[in-house]
């Protein structure tokens, strides 16, 4: 959505305050770790309309929705090898805890988030 498509359809939109509203939501409710929460589940926790959501994301985080919620998936699975989690846990199933759906995905996501395979990274 254009800049001014988003000023003609949500004209009394606070983008920053909902800025807020959406990395409070993401931190504090984890949706991402749902494997399937699609953009209009997000934007009924944020009681925000969906094409303002991917605004949003779009605009100011320069991701697709895909790309933001895998974002806070690697966040988290990162977050959880820092812990030493993978010490009694596989990658796989730390992924899988992180709200990724299958080991290609995630394999895929970390390589183009991180330059190297999961694996790889934490050796």
């Amino acid at each position: 959505m254009a800049l001014e498509d988003r000023n003609r359809e949500f004209p009394n939109y606070d983008d920053q305050h909902n800025l807020v509203l959406l990395e409070k939501t993401m931190q504090e409710h984890k949706p991402y770790l749902n494997p399937n929460i699609p953009l209009k589940q997000l934007a009924l926790e944020l009681n925000l309309p969906a094409r303002y959501v991917s605004f949003l994301i779009n605009q100011y985080h320069h991701k697709n929705y895909k790309e933001f919620i895998n974002t806070y998936r690697i966040d988290a699975f990162l977050e959880k090898v820092k812990s030493g989690e993978n010490k009694t846990k596989t990658l796989l199933g730390l992924a899988l805890e992180c709200g990724f759906s299958s080991k290609s995905t995630f394999n895929q996501v970390f390589k183009n988030h991180m330059g190297k395979s999961p694996s790889e990274y934490i050796t």
